[in-house]
C-alpha cells in the first residue's frame, strides 16, 4: 500500500506540475508582467536579431502603462499597438524604446530609469502589417550622444541615406544615447522623416547643401567613462530653422505596389540588383496587397529606373512600364506612383510564360511638403 500511495503521490505531483505549466503558458503575465507571447491580431511585428531578451515601450519615456510587450532573443513576435494610440484606424507613427530584460527587472517599479538599449520610429494603421528589426549592431557597451536641434524627427543612417538605421531622434531631442557593439567610426546621414496624419503618408526628406554627414566615434561606457561626445544636428550651429526649411526637398519617389497573382509573393528590384524594402519593413508583395509603399532614390528632374517585379523563385521577371511604352519609366523624387501587377493567363504555358504578366506604372501627384513643414 505504501508503494501504491507513493506512486499515486508522484502522479498527483506530475499532474499538478503540468497544470501549473499550462497556466504559465496561457498567462504570459504570470511571472514578470511582460507579454512575451504577443497577439495573433497584432499588426506590429518585432524581429529581435540580438542575443538579449528585450522589453519594448511606446513613447519617449518608458512606463508601466506604455509597455507594448517583450520579444525574446532571436525571436519574432506580433504585438497589438492599437491600445497605445488614439488614431489606430486612421494611422500614425509612434516612438519605440527598448530595454533589456535585466534592466527591466532592476527598474520594474519605474521603467523610466532603465537604460534604453534601442529607439525607433514605427508607423501603424488598422489592418496593415508593419515590421521592425532590432539591430544588434546598435546595442552594446559602447556609445555616444546625439542632439536633434531640428523641429522634425531624424533617422540616423550608416554610411548613406539608404544605410542601416542607427537610431531615431524625435524633434528637439537632447543628449540621446546611442549604443554600439564596437568602437568603429560611424558616418551618420541624417534623414528627416515626416508622417502626414491626414493622408497616411511617410515622407523622407533631405536638404540641399546643408544635408551634411556627421562622423561619430563610440567610446566604452561605464562609471569611469571619458570622452563620450555629443554630436549635433545640424552640424553647423549657425544654421537657422528658417534656412533649413527653405532647402528641404524630397529625397525619394514613393511607389505603391498591388499584385493580383494568387498564392505567390514577389519582390521588387531596381535593375535586378538591389531588392527594395517597403516602408512597412517588408521586402515582398503578397497577393492582393494594396499597401506596400517602396521608396527609391532619384532626382527632382527624374531618372529612368529599371524597376522589375520578380515572382516564382526568380523565373518570372516582370518589367515595370508605362502603358504602351517599352523604355524604363522616368521616376521623379517627391512623386507618388502606383504599380499594378497583373496576371492574364492568355498565353500558352500559363504561369510559366512571362507573356501572361504585366506591370503598369501610373504617375500621381507630387507631395506638397510646404504646408506640412509650416505646421511643425
Amino acid at each position: 500500500m505504501k508503494a501504491k500511495k507513493s506512486f499515486l503521490a508522484l502522479l498527483l505531483l506530475a499532474a499538478t506540475s503540468m497544470f501549473l505549466g499550462c497556466g504559465q503558458h496561457v498567462d504570459p503575465y504570470l511571472h514578470d508582467g511582460v507579454n512575451w507571447d504577443g497577439s495573433n491580431s497584432g499588426t506590429l511585428e518585432l524581429i529581435n536579431g540580438s542575443n538579449k531578451d528585450m522589453v519594448v515601450f511606446v513613447g519617449q519615456v518608458p512606463s508601466k502603462s506604455s509597455m507594448l510587450g517583450g520579444v525574446r532573443a532571436g525571436a519574432t513576435v506580433k504585438h497589438d499597438i492599437s491600445k497605445h494610440v488614439s488614431d489606430f484606424a486612421v494611422g500614425g507613427y509612434a516612438i519605440l524604446r527598448g530595454v533589456t530584460k535585466e534592466e527591466y527587472d532592476l527598474n520594474a517599479d519605474d521603467p523610466s530609469r532603465a537604460k534604453i538599449e534601442f529607439n525607433a520610429m514605427v508607423t501603424y494603421q488598422g489592418g496593415v502589417m508593419y515590421r521592425y528589426n532590432i539591430n544588434p549592431n546598435y546595442m552594446g557597451d559602447n556609445g555616444f550622444k546625439v542632439t536633434n536641434n531640428f523641429r522634425i524627427g531624424i533617422e540616423l543612417r550608416k554610411d548613406s541615406p539608404d544605410g542601416e538605421k542607427v537610431a531615431y531622434l524625435p524633434a528637439m531631442k537632447q543628449n540621446q544615447m546611442v549604443y554600439t557593439q564596437n568602437t568603429d567610426l560611424l558616418t551618420l546621414f541624417p534623414v528627416y522623416v515626416y508622417y502626414n496624419r491626414e493622408t497616411g503618408e511617410v515622407s523622407t526628406l533631405k536638404t540641399g547643401s546643408m544635408f551634411e554627414t556627421v562622423s561619430a566615434v563610440p567610446r566604452p561606457l561605464g562609471p569611469n567613462a571619458k570622452d563620450i561626445q555629443n554630436y549635433y544636428f545640424p552640424n553647423d550651429e549657425k544654421l537657422t530653422w528658417e534656412s533649413i526649411v527653405g532647402n528641404l526637398k524630397h529625397s525619394r519617389a514613393y511607389i505603391t505596389f498591388t499584385s493580383n497573382i494568387s498564392n505567390q509573393a514577389g519582390y521588387v528590384t531596381n535593375a535586378m540588383s538591389k531588392r527594395l524594402v517597403s516602408q512597412e519593413g517588408y521586402d515582398a508583395i503578397g497577393s492582393g496587397e494594396s499597401r506596400r509603399v517602396f521608396e527609391i532614390e532619384s532626382t527632382e528632374e527624374g531618372e529612368p529606373k529599371a524597376l522589375t517585379a520578380v515572382f516564382y523563385g526568380g523565373a518570372i521577371k516582370i518589367p515595370v512600364l508605362f502603358e504602351g511604352e517599352t523604355e524604363s519609366p522616368v521616376i521623379k523624387n517627391g512623386y507618388d506612383y502606383t504599380v499594378t501587377i497583373d496576371y492574364k493567363g492568355e498565353y500558352e504555358g500559363s504561369i510559366q510564360n512571362e507573356k501572361n504578366y504585366k506591370a503598369t506604372i501610373v504617375e500621381g501627384k507630387k507631395r506638397d511638403i510646404s504646408k506640412q513643414i509650416e505646421s511643425l
